[in-house]
């Protein structure tokens, strides 16, 4: 035999797999199962619960009915210990003068029993020192009472009866109250229970006083509780001897209670339990029990089992046929429903062979029930479409790319072209170390900016962290003060180089510069504009620092044009500046826009880099007609420290600056606001928005336009560029301003049409 028909024989056979409505079975029948069982559970631990809540409810029951039987019982014996105290029961004993004093002593114990007729049966007085009774008031005064006849205890079946002597003899060895169990007296016509005082006097009994309790006002506190119909209480004494009953109280009264009882009773263990026994009908009972204070009785509270069971039986039952009815509920739907989705999951396969095997669309069927499957056959059907979809999507990834890469060569062109500035604007006319200094501060407060809010991914920073970043090197003079404030990230590099200059110049000029000097920073909200106010305030400045009050402030250098260009133009804030005596205050309020974190589009900046004034003053001098009237040109900018380098270094041209506008707003009033304009330089993006409807106006008034822009290519910006003087790109050389303002200055308008 071959060795491949042998591996053909011993291979397994593959399985079979199993149709849609059997996997469908099998997850309804493994959901729903669990289910059951948790439906079941519950109820079974419900139906406990409400056990518990029942048995515990006979608990308290049985505790209340334990405190009524004490009660009855201590008001029983505070009464005798009431009449023990009277004078006539001393005198009655006495053999003179006994007759008018037992009479006397005879009417207050009748009066006590008709107080309480529903309890008490009589009041009897036992002599010690002649050992026989005295009074009964059961008979009249002065009749003769029996002599001690036995008692007669209801037949026990564990102990013998018990006897007077020994009653009496418990009595007079506890010098305490005494309950007897239940017994028939010899002038009495029923069961009763004894409750006995021993009379003391110096010391030693003279006498017992005792009162007859009726069974049946014991049975009544019972019956006072109402219990349901079927629960049943019941006193029992030390005997095992039933003394009351709330139900059936003749029948069962001096009935030996049930073996469980009478052993619970017997183990004298704990104040009370539950103990399952039997009612006297052979009914299963649970019986909470508790043992009374008073003596060594027992109050038994016994329910029915089945009414305490009965709802566990009842919910298990319920719960196990629901359960197994909505299980097989379950498997029949299940079947049902998984051969209609079986054809059609079949339907979806078919069609998708027709479509990979014909490439054409699948034909026409019956509308689907399920919605995926519905969906998968029109995916099928718009297979093209979706091809030309993906390959279109790819085209906008790659468009996207693109202007990411664009993106992010505009903020690097930025950031070199701020840091240029920043060493262009600075003083020239300064020592080579001071210059350093300065330009390197500058330098330095831009490049914490930017590594605090590339910490907090460009959504802002913290106002306190802003400050503490540009007066760390001053900790011990400055005091830094108020509440958490969030700057908008568009906000925090301007606010960062306007605290740099500030301190820089108190470092300079101000307090920072003596030892005793002071710098305090504090801000609060304004209140319901939402914007912030910021008070620099320094002191410890000698006097002869500063400038007396009648002079005016010091002329403006570059750093104080830097700091009302950075608070009024580009924070759009309000700077009040004060040279006290004591030193500069400073106050500055920002708008609640930059407070928050805006929504638009990230910051942008630029920094034009320009010829050298003298070479760019040479070059437009020929073009200047009027040197009384120099060129008019306007400047659109949204950094305000590059807006303000461009109108100086306009200015030093020969031009006129117009502006600089920050916004296309304020630079559309300013075009409309100034009739002749020679020229126009234009930043592209101003924060977000671009400038070409200025472009439209100023091209409508034939104005000459340079436009600078640190995109290095832009689709909108070719369209415009065509009609334009110049596009600049940043950073430029520096010639090539003078040439473009030279190109813009040939070709501007005649006066009056601009």
């Amino acid at each position: 035999m071959s060795t491949g028909k042998l591996q053909d024989r011993t291979a397994p056979k593959p399985r079979r797999p199993a149709r849609f409505r059997v996997h469908i079975l099998r997850l309804v029948l493994a959901t729903a199962l669990p289910l059951v069982a948790l439906s079941a559970g519950l109820a079974v631990w419900t139906a406990q619960e409400q056990r518990g809540d029942m048995l515990r409810a006979m608990a308290d029951t049985a505790n209340a009915l334990q405190l009524a039987v004490d009660r009855e019982l201590r008001v029983t014996i505070a009464a005798l210990e009431v009449l023990s105290t009277s004078p006539d029961l001393d005198r009655a004993l006495q053999q003179e003068a006994a007759e008018q004093a037992l009479a006397s002593f005879h009417a207050q114990a009748s009066a006590l029993v008709a107080r309480r007729t529903a309890a008490l049966l009589n009041v009897s007085l036992y002599s010690v020192g002649t050992a026989r009774q005295v009074l009964n008031t059961l008979v009249v005064p002065g009749a003769v009472l029996p002599a001690g006849r036995p008692m007669r205890f209801p037949p026990r079946p564990e102990t013998a009866g018990q006897e007077a002597p020994a009653f009496m003899r418990a009595v007079l060895q506890g010098d305490e109250p005494y309950v007897s169990d239940l017994y028939w007296p010899a002038l009495a016509r029923n069961w009763v229970v004894a409750v006995a005082l021993p009379v003391r006097r110096e010391g030693r009994t003279i006498a017992v006083l005792a009162a007859n309790l009726r069974p049946e006002g014991i049975a009544r506190i019972l019956q006072d509780q109402s219990p349901p119909p079927g629960w049943i209480a019941s006193v029992v004494d030390r005997s095992g001897i039933v003394v009351a009953r709330s139900l059936e109280q003749e029948v069962w009264l001096a009935q030996p209670a049930t073996p469980e009882i009478r052993a619970f009773l017997q183990a004298g263990q704990g104040r009370g339990g539950l103990v399952r026994t039997h009612s006297y009908d052979k009914v299963p009972v649970y019986a909470a029990v508790r043992r009374t204070g008073t003596m060594p009785w027992m109050v038994v509270y016994a329910a029915p089992r089945l009414q305490v069971d009965g709802p566990l039986w009842r919910a298990l039952g319920l719960a196990s046929v629901g359960g197994l009815c909505a299980a097989l509920l379950a498997a029949l739907a299940a079947l049902w429903l998984g051969r209609i989705l079986g054809r059609e999951i079949e339907g979806l396969g078919i069609d998708a062979a027709a479509v990979a095997l014909a490439e054409a669309p699948p034909p026409a069927r019956a509308s689907a029930t399920v919605r995926e499957v519905a969906m998968a056959r029109a995916s099928l059907i718009r297979a093209g479409e979706a091809l030309r979809l993906r390959a279109r999507a790819k085209r906008e990834a790659e468009a996207n790319q693109a202007l990411l890469v664009r993106e992010v060569d505009h903020r690097a062109k930025n950031a070199l072209a701020v840091a240029l500035s920043l060493v262009r604007l600075a003083p020239r006319d300064v020592p080579p170390e001071r210059f350093a200094t300065s330009v390197e501060g500058r330098v330095a407060a831009m490049a914490r900016a930017h590594a605090l809010l590339a910490s907090h991914a460009w959504l802002g920073a913290e106002l306190r962290a802003v400050a503490e970043g540009e007066l760390a090197a001053h900790q011990g003079a400055v005091r830094i003060d108020g509440p958490p404030a969030r700057i908008a990230a568009i906000a925090v590099q301007p606010l960062s180089m306007l605290l740099h200059e500030m301190s820089a110049n108190a470092v300079r000029h101000g307090a920072l510069s003596h030892p005793e000097g002071r710098l305090s920073l504090s801000w609060a909200f304004t209140g319901q504009d939402g914007g912030l106010r910021l008070l620099w305030e320094e002191s410890g400045v000698p006097q002869a620092d500063t400038a007396p009050p009648d002079l005016p402030p010091p002329r403006p250098g570059f750093g104080l044009r830097l700091v009302r260009q950075l608070a009024e133009r580009q924070l759009g804030g309000l700077l009040r500046l004060v040279w006290g005596e004591d030193g500069l205050r400073a106050s500055l309020t920002l708008p609640a826009r930059h407070v928050s974190a805006p929504d638009g589009p990230a910051w942008r900046t630029a920094a034009p880099i320009l010829a050298t004034p003298a070479e760019a003053a040479t070059a437009l001098l020929p073009l200047i007609d009027d040197p009384s009237s120099p060129p008019s040109v306007l400047v659109v900018e949204d950094e305000s420290m590059l807006a303000l380098e461009a109108a100086v270094l306009l200015q030093e041209m020969g031009c006129t600056p117009v502006g600089p506008a920050h916004t296309l707003q304020e630079a559309l009033a300013l075009a409309a606001g100034t009739p002749r304009l020679s020229a126009a330089l234009l930043d592209v993006n101003l924060a977000g928005e671009v400038v070409f409807p200025l472009a439209e106006v100023l091209r409508a008034r034939q104005v000459p336009i340079i436009f600078i822009t640190g995109y290095g290519s832009d689709a909108e910006l070719s369209v415009h560029a065509a009609a334009a003087t110049a596009v600049l790109r940043k950073p430029y050389a520096r010639g090539a301003l003078a040439e473009a303002l030279g190109r813009a200055l040939r070709h501007r308008p005649e006066p009056g049409t601009a």
